[in-house]
């Protein structure tokens, strides 16, 4: 999740920075000339005129020729050639001259094939289910997009409204799964429980290793569109958000089991139940840990690749204490710790609800 709140962030800003820019759709049809670059050129080494027709815009259905640049270094290209489909942006000058340019690739079709595809196995596989997480998933994403995102552009506490984020993802997907009963309210208690924890945890390491919550020195150029935004409680806002997930997963899971122990016992003791229950967490304590820590490295590899390059550079004392090392070690830490503490309080609230309280 944190990953999606870094993509949203960033499209708010974009919009701001390119405001006087519009973007239209295009398909390459054909190349019309490659022009090779002086030799003294050292960025580019050929131009190629691409004919482009318009997909959209004022000018759908219009053809125009752009040029297209071949940078020496491959990286700075992004591989366009006739048939694409690629996103283009013009630029009006003083005396009304519009140019072109190709910007990028346009990803939306094959976005929307993999999105359809999540959407179909979920439906074939889980059935009734599947309809019911898809529609927690799409009204919390909602409410991160209506309500969260909103609320810290205006410079309301992350920290809040990633809590009101967290209790209302919980609440709506643990309601629709299960519905408000004694397995759902086990759940809720746990995640809330393991979650905050999570969050309370990091919000205290953040404020005493100083971090900023810039994490590279890139975002350090988008200060001045971040003002009035609290970017160093991102951080412990993205912990609570990005952990909600596995902590739901475990909570749920234990309050199943419960539930079902209960209903073959009902005469089951508080106390063994909750040892039944810790055993059962213990359990999946490991894989949740892992699954979460592998997560953050999965979705920060480059970041990792890049450490492993540098660590004949830096001294282990250096590279600990890089931002946004020190960020991403934080948030795996903290939201493994939510998993942790998730186990005894759901296994606790739920003996006391399904255990039999024994004479003394």
């Amino acid at each position: 999740m944190k990953k999606i709140l870094i993509v949203l962030l960033s499209f708010f800003l974009f919009q701001t920075i390119y405001a006087e820019e519009e973007y239209v759709r295009g398909k390459i049809l054909s190349l019309e000339d490659v022009i090779t670059a002086e030799s003294g050129e050292e960025e580019v080494r050929e131009v190629y005129i691409y004919r482009v027709k318009f997909l959209s815009g004022d000018r759908k259905g219009e053809e125009v020729s752009i040029e297209y640049p071949i940078y020496r270094q491959e990286e700075y290209n992004i591989g366009a050639k006739p048939g694409d489909k690629v996103v283009l942006y013009y630029e009006s000058n003083e005396i009304g001259d519009e140019k072109y340019y190709i910007s990028d690739i346009d990803k939306r079709s094959q976005l929307l094939g993999i999105t359809g595809l999540f959407i179909l196995l979920t439906v074939c596989i889980s059935k009734k289910k599947g309809l019911k997480a898809l529609s927690a998933l799409g009204l919390t994403v909602l409410f991160v997009l209506k309500v969260f995102i909103p609320s810290i552009l205006l410079g309301y506490s992350p920290i809040l409204f990633s809590v009101l984020t967290g209790i209302f993802s919980t609440f709506v997907t643990i309601s629709l799964m299960t519905g408000f009963e004694k397995k759902g309210f086990v759940a809720v208690i746990g995640t809330l429980g393991g979650v905050l924890s999570a969050g309370i945890l990091s919000y205290i390491a953040v404020n005493s290793m100083r971090l900023t919550g810039y994490e590279t020195t890139d975002s350090l150029s988008f200060a001045s569109y971040l003002k009035g935004i609290r970017l160093r409680e991102l951080i412990s806002a993205g912990v609570i958000i990005g952990s909600m997930g596995a902590v739901m997963d475990v909570a749920m899971s234990m309050s199943t089991a419960m539930h079902e122990i209960h209903q073959k016992k009902a005469d089951i003791g508080r106390k063994e139940l909750f040892h039944s229950a810790m055993k059962m967490g213990n359990d999946m304590i490991g894989t949740m840990v892992n699954t979460l820590i592998l997560a953050y490295i999965g979705g920060s590899l480059l970041l990792t690749v890049m450490v492993y390059i540098q660590r004949e550079q830096f001294p282990v004392i250096r590279l600990l204490n890089f931002e946004n090392i020190a960020t991403e070690i934080l948030r795996s830490l903290s939201g493994s710790i939510g998993i942790l503490i998730c186990v005894p309080i759901t296994a606790y609230v739920g003996s006391i609800l399904y255990g039999k309280k024994t004479k003394r």
